[in-house]
């Protein structure tokens, strides 16, 4: 790695801890360049101004939540019947909502409403996502030419469903104790069942 993509590097990491603890409000240029010690020039040669520093570790946040996933293509190179596949899904999913999980889940969400208020982000956030679903969906086209799944359904439309799902996921973990999380375990894969037909 180059000196100016390590330093770029440490700089996003310094950013996203701070989100972490405190959300955007608490990113600080100023604490950053003492933190990392280097001058706060050196940050603006790396990101122009405060913002396109926050634009950049959320789309850099966003984007380490989702690629410790498993990608589809591997999941697909491995499955050979319906069944496989049906339980490599399923097998996705439960990893997805186990506890430990649940701060990946709460950062996507946030990523997600901040990108709700700004274009620019948005559209870093649009690009992560089809990279990331448009494998799911193409898993999907694929167990569609296998006959495992209706071709009824668009594989596009269901991986962004699918996705949406598990983030949903943080609506009740947030009212802790309220929601029984196995029973809306349960509820999740009878749904995703029934949209694999199995």
């Amino acid at each position: 790695m180059a000196v100016g993509e390590d330093t770029r590097s440490r700089i996003l990491d310094a950013a996203i801890e701070m989100m972490d603890a405190g959300g955007e409000a608490s990113i600080r240029v100023a604490v950053i360049a003492k933190k990392l010690d280097i001058a706060e020039p050196s940050i603006y040669h790396h990101f122009t101004n405060r913002a396109a520093l926050v634009e950049a570790a959320y789309v850099e946040w966003y984007w380490r939540c989702l690629k410790i996933q498993v990608p589809m293509d591997a999941i697909m190179s491995l499955v050979e019947t319906k069944e496989e596949y049906v339980r490599a899904i399923v097998k996705s999913l439960t990893w997805s909502y186990q506890k430990d999980r649940h701060a990946a889940r709460a950062v996507r969400i946030s990523v997600l409403g901040a990108a709700q208020r700004n274009p620019q982000l948005a559209l870093a956030i649009n690009a992560i996502n089809r990279k990331f679903l448009g494998s799911l969906a193409d898993s999907m086209r694929e167990a569609q030419k296998r006959k495992w799944i209706s071709s009824n359904r668009d594989p596009l439309a269901t991986a962004y469903w699918i996705h949406g799902q598990i983030l949903g996921r943080v609506v009740a973990e947030m009212d802790a104790g309220v929601v029984d999380l196995e029973h809306w375990d349960a509820l999740s894969f009878e749904m995703v069942h029934t949209i694999l037909g199995s």
